[in-house]
């Protein structure tokens, strides 16, 4: 009997799945590591070629993880596979696979019964072309409060903040019930810098400015920036949340937007001038020549002080903007970090330069279950202030 002849598309199948045996034993020796021990710096590092949002729903009976692989500029066309695990804890080195229709699916859901007790999903992003891993963990926690979600024209929205003018579609846990939607005008505080004793808290619990009811499914279109909470039941602590901003958001293009993030490293009488000035450019100008005595560093310290201001709204907006949270506020003055660790309900960041780590404490709410607060202390002040004074001299 003569051998079958290979057809292209044959070479093509057994490449494929030969690529998928390897990617199989690949995943093994990366899985083995605790997620404890990894850097997931790259979850705030712009240049990182791949993103990964992970959104957790509590849909009533069952968890729900929506996803959807996000890639950069030169990486638009590149191919990837997502491969997914469990763990039960931070420091476990093995744990359960969990199968997946296709690998290669760049955007879908996941769903689980309601645990007993809250466990670790793992995501594993592979690039085909270079075999350059990146791994992504949600807790699933069952009682997680955010039982809902929004959808725009595009699909599910990950980001936690929509915009004015633009329509999105309500979505509840439940589709028989309206959903009761509470906004809050609230200016929120700006974070405390880490030498001080107390940051700005967010109540558990706030008083909502105005509110209104929609359908499930009911498409809306908000006009008033701030913040939202949707709940479908109001006596419980449970719901989901965003922000509503302007068109231009995460950047800041108007002037009279500008005083606002200077507060750290301007003097008080400084930012009082700053925003007397409203939206006269020329005065803005002269204040900020004044801080950094050259026209040309002032032009390099606005370009690059406000790219900070960017990247922390766009990284860590969620009750308030990025740049006024904790992690935001240490982003905006240190930059990116060299290692970032999770471990159970902590995030620490360590700068190699300073020889300091700033730890972040899960401290969640209704409004943002996923937010952190800074472990404060005064040994942070030197580093702080000389800090500031390289800003100041637009030394960045």
């Amino acid at each position: 009997m003569k051998p079958a002849l290979l057809t292209f598309n044959t070479v093509k199948k057994m490449s494929r799945y030969v690529f998928f045996l390897l990617l199989s034993a690949a995943s093994g020796s990366v899985f083995s590591q605790s997620i404890a021990s990894l850097n997931f710096r790259y979850f705030y590092d712009p240049q990182n070629e791949v993103d990964l949002p992970l959104k957790l729903v509590n849909d009533k009976n069952q968890l729900t993880v929506y996803y959807r692989l996000q890639r950069t500029g030169q990486y638009a066309n590149e191919t990837y596979t997502i491969s997914w695990q469990r763990l039960e804890t931070y420091m476990q080195k093995e744990g359960t696979g969990i199968p997946a229709e296709d690998s290669l699916a760049t955007s879908g859901k996941l769903s689980f019964p309601l645990p007993e007790k809250p466990w670790l999903l793992v995501a594993k992003v592979t690039s085909k072309s270079s075999a350059r891993t990146w791994t992504y963990v949600q807790m699933m926690d069952p009682k997680y409060p955010v039982n809902g979600l929004i959808e725009s024209a595009e699909g599910i929205v990950f980001r936690p903040y929509v915009f004015t003018g633009q329509e999105y579609t309500l979505r509840g846990a439940v589709t028989d019930r309206p959903l009761h939607v509470y906004y809050y005008k609230t200016d929120f505080p700006v974070s405390s810098p880490p030498f001080t004793e107390k940051g700005a808290h967010i109540d558990r619990f706030m008083f909502a400015d105005s509110s209104f009811s929609v359908a499930h499914g009911q498409k809306i279109m908000f006009k008033s920036r701030g913040l939202y909470l949707v709940q479908q039941d109001t006596a419980a602590a449970e719901g989901f949340a965003f922000r509503v901003v302007g068109g231009s958001f995460p950047k800041f293009t108007k002037v009279e937007d500008i005083p606002a993030p200077l507060i750290f490293v301007c003097t008080k009488d400084e930012h009082d001038e700053l925003i007397a000035a409203g939206s006269d450019k020329s005065k803005v100008d002269k204040v900020i020549l004044d801080i950094t005595r050259d026209k040309d560093r002032a032009k390099n310290f606005m370009r690059s002080y406000f790219r900070r201001v960017e990247l922390a709204n766009l990284y860590f907006t969620s009750f308030k903007e990025g740049w006024k949270t904790d992690r935001g506020m240490i982003y905006l003055i240190f930059g990116l970090p060299d290692e970032v660790s999770r471990t159970g309900q902590n995030e620490i960041w360590y700068y190699k330069n300073f020889k300091e780590r700033y730890t972040f404490v899960k401290s969640g709410s209704v409004y943002d279950p996923n937010n952190y607060i800074l472990l404060r202390s005064s040994k942070f002040t030197e580093s702080w202030f000389n800090t500031v004074d390289s800003w100041r001299k637009s030394r960045f």
